[in-house]
């Protein structure tokens, strides 16, 4: 009988939401550091991971690599690709870097290793995704930009290397932030417990819908993140904004017969300093390490296991 040669898909996970300051940077890194080393104890199998960062403000891109300050730029470059060899013929018209623009003008592109971590590569972030969404703000453009965020996974799964990409977005509501939602397997939602970020969740996951309405196999939400929480004891007005969340939720998940649970039980991150990155991408055991603080180890760890359950991949 002939082999099934179909491949299988990487997952491709957005951090989504309109509003900024919720933690989707933060939660991208350490979701994508964690599934490609195994965990907090480093015991689970480690996956091959994809970090593409399409957020101006490059903070995902400068955790990870050795970005460059140029005079006169008020943005980053990243660094010259190790790969690149001055004046190979083998270049063609490649200059030696590579970023996520590279997707959206369809052009060729190629990761960046991660020092130390052979299974986590970086697609950077110009740090210029803005001036694409000057002109790509428009509802209009959201085809477009879905087309090439599904070209882009086409390629992925042609490849057969990579087993989750993970899209860190930039905080507003935008033709790519919606374009790459549109064509992702997953989604996740970090959320402050504060009013205008619950408030917006309905919205969001209302965008969801409208985008299943048109696929074949829908988003699938891993859950929605309540985020910075002021401390491991929430404030008054935290807990109402956390009751009026699992509201929210619990009223999307029987209007459309959802079974899954989409807020993880008592549970929230809290605004650690731990937790923020400290641009150190030569030493990345010391950025991503809990050690000195195991309520910062039991949080972190508590996401990592309930994210890497809800995608189902072990």
């Amino acid at each position: 009988m002939p082999k099934n040669t179909k491949k299988r898909k990487p997952i491709s996970l957005i951090i989504y939401h309109h509003k900024g300051g919720v933690g989707k940077t933060t939660i991208a890194s350490w979701l994508s550091y964690l599934l490609a080393t195994g965990g907090i104890a480093k015991t689970d199998k480690k996956l091959n991971v994809v970090l593409v960062d399409l957020d101006s403000q490059q903070n995902a891109s400068k955790t990870f690599l050795s970005m460059k300050k140029v005079p006169g730029l008020p943005y980053m470059l990243p660094p010259l690709h190790p790969q690149y060899i001055e004046g190979a013929p083998e270049n063609g018209d490649w200059n030696g870097y590579s970023t996520s623009s590279d997707i959206l003008f369809d052009r060729p592109f190629v990761y960046y290793p991660v020092t130390g971590v052979e299974t986590l590569s970086v697609l950077p972030s110009e740090g210029r995704v803005d001036r694409l969404n000057e002109v790509m703000h428009k509802d209009d453009f959201i085809p477009l930009i879905g087309d090439l965020a599904e070209r882009y996974i086409d390629i992925e799964t042609e490849m057969g290397e990579v087993d989750i990409i993970i899209f860190d977005t930039p905080p507003s509501k935008t033709a790519i932030c919606e374009g790459f939602l549109s064509k992702c397997s997953h989604v996740l939602v970090p959320t402050q417990l504060e009013y205008d970020s619950v408030d917006s969740v309905p919205q969001l996951m209302d965008n969801i819908r409208l985008y299943n309405e048109e696929r074949h196999e829908p988003i699938e939400i891993v859950g929605v993140i309540p985020n910075l929480a002021s401390s491991t004891s929430l404030t008054n007005n935290e807990v109402d904004q956390y009751a009026t969340l699992e509201s929210h939720l619990n009223k999307h998940k029987a209007e459309h017969n959802i079974t899954d649970d989409l807020l993880l039980e008592d549970f929230f991150l809290v605004n650690r300093v731990i937790f923020k990155h400290k641009k150190k991408p030569d030493a990345l055991e010391t950025v991503f390490c809990l050690k000195k603080d195991k309520k910062a180890m039991l949080e972190m760890d508590s996401l990592y296991n309930y994210v890497r359950t809800r995608l189902n991949v072990d």
